[in-house]
C-alpha cells in the first residue's frame, strides 16, 4: 500500500510561492524609485539642484547618450520630455541626432556640470568628448507628470583637440 500525501508543497504551489517572494521586492523597489525621483523634484525650487536632483538627472541623462551610442533611437527619444514626443516625431529626432550632435553618437566619454533649476527647467551642463574635439553642452530638463524629461540641448562651447 502506498500512501502519498500532500502538504501543500507540491511543484505548482512552491513556484507560485517563489513567483510571490522574487515579485514582490521588484514591485516595492519600482515603487520606491518612483516615489525618490517625485520626491526629489516637488516642489521644484529655483538655485542649485539637491543631490538627489542631480543624481536622477544624471542617470536620466547617461541613459539617453548610452542609448545615442548605441544607436537605439526609440531608447534614446523615450528620455524626452511629453511636451516634446508631441512636437517632434521618432524620425525627425533621429534626424536632428544624427546631423546635428553626432558628438553624442560617437562619444568617447562624458562628464556632467552644474545643475540648477530655473522658471521650473532644470538646467544641466553636460562636457563631451569625441575625436575631434570636446563639446560643451546645455541641457534643458522639465519635470512633468512626475517624470523628468529632456526638452533640448544646445551646443554651448566647442574645443578643438589639441595636436603635438
Amino acid at each position: 500500500m502506498h500512501l502519498r500525501t500532500n502538504h501543500g508543497f507540491g511543484q505548482g504551489s512552491y513556484l507560485a510561492r517563489q513567483v510571490k517572494f522574487l515579485t514582490a521586492p521588484v514591485l516595492a523597489l519600482t515603487f520606491l524609485t518612483a516615489c525618490a525621483q517625485s520626491s526629489a523634484f516637488e516642489p521644484l525650487a529655483d538655485g542649485p539642484c539637491t543631490v538627489n536632483q542631480e543624481e536622477a538627472i544624471t542617470k536620466h541623462l547617461s541613459a539617453q547618450i548610452d542609448a545615442f551610442a548605441a544607436r537605439d533611437w526609440e531608447l534614446a527619444y523615450s528620455y524626452a520630455s511629453g511636451n516634446f514626443r508631441q512636437n517632434v516625431t521618432l524620425a525627425e529626432f533621429t534626424e536632428i541626432i544624427q546631423t546635428q550632435y553626432d558628438m553624442l553618437i560617437k562619444n568617447m566619454g562624458y562628464s556632467f556640470g552644474s545643475c540648477e533649476i530655473s522658471a521650473d527647467n532644470i538646467l544641466r551642463q553636460v562636457s563631451v568628448a569625441s575625436a575631434q574635439s570636446d563639446f560643451s553642452l546645455d541641457y534643458k530638463l522639465s519635470f512633468d507628470n512626475s517624470k523628468i524629461g529632456v526638452e533640448s540641448a544646445v551646443i554651448t562651447k566647442i574645443s578643438e583637440g589639441l595636436s603635438l
